[in-house]
């Protein structure tokens, strides 16, 4: 599947939902303000959720409600996962309660983790792959999103959700890493210091500033190299390397594999 890695606000709006099943999957903290379920299937993904994290293990389900940074981190080779992220315009009346409620703690797992959601998910899943029909779409989130309530503890927010400096980092980041970046720069526009920034890097984000910035700019590299037929040279350059090299180098180092090679796998 193809899930942006970063904050997204998404106006295109092409797709209210996204769902897909597959293996081995790292995203760094990212936020959007749709509401995201992933269910691990098989082997082990570390899950941060807000300010929780925990090593969620086969069968164990994570409900990631709006606005909420959340990262993603394959334990062990090959683990499977379930995820779907749904645009608000799906959500019905359990939106209002997505938005004014957070949960204290955001996993089901073990007598907590009714049949019913890991059957919905995967519902979705081939609902959306052989017969998409948003009225089904609904119904089964519903499903999934009624089981989840009658399990979770939700506390009111005292007032809206808004974006400390890590969620405006990322943000800015989001909007921005096409551009030739520093973390000079990047400081000097939200109003702090560049030590103060590094230690979010190290702290909140668990990654140092070049490492998020190139990540963003290689995800961004594997959908125009697999949907366009633009050149390995204008698709580096539109993604914010200075050169070719630069990005053949950085493509190579995360994915095993040169831009052309990875090109190269995309189905006729």
């Amino acid at each position: 599947m193809s899930v942006r890695a970063y904050y997204e606000e998404r106006h295109d709006k092409a797709s209210e939902l996204q769902v897909g099943e597959g293996d081995s999957m790292n995203f760094p903290p990212h936020l959007h303000n749709d509401l995201e379920l992933f269910l691990v299937t098989s082997g082990s993904y570390l899950v941060t959720v807000g300010e929780v994290s925990e090593e969620l293990t086969e069968n164990t389900f994570a409900v990631i409600f709006p606005n909420t940074i959340h990262s993603y981190q394959c334990q062990q080779p090959q683990s499977q996962f379930s995820m779907v992220i749904c645009s608000s315009a799906l959500l019905g009346d359990a939106l209002s309660r997505l938005t004014r409620f957070y949960p204290r703690s955001p996993f089901l797992r073990g007598e907590d983790l009714h049949p019913d959601i890991p059957y919905a998910m995967h519902g979705l899943y081939v609902q959306a792959c052989t017969e998409p029909d948003r009225e089904i779409y609904r119904a089964l989130i519903r499903l999934i999103l009624a089981r989840c309530f009658s399990r979770m503890e939700l506390e009111a927010l005292k007032e809206p959700r808004s974006m400390d400096l890590t969620g405006s980092l990322v943000h800015y980041l989001s909007q921005n890493f096409q551009k030739p970046l520093s973390l000079d720069t990047v400081a000097r526009d939200l109003g702090v210091s560049k030590y103060h920034l590094s230690h979010v890097f190290s702290s909140r984000l668990h990654t140092s500033f070049p490492e998020y910035v190139n990540f963003l700019r290689l995800n961004l590299a594997q959908e125009l190299l697999l949907t366009t037929d633009e050149s390995i040279l204008d698709v580096g350059l539109a993604c914010g390397f200075s050169s070719q090299r630069t990005f053949n180098r950085a493509f190579q180092a995360h994915f095993g594999m040169s831009p052309r090679q990875y090109r190269d796998r995309r189905p006729i």
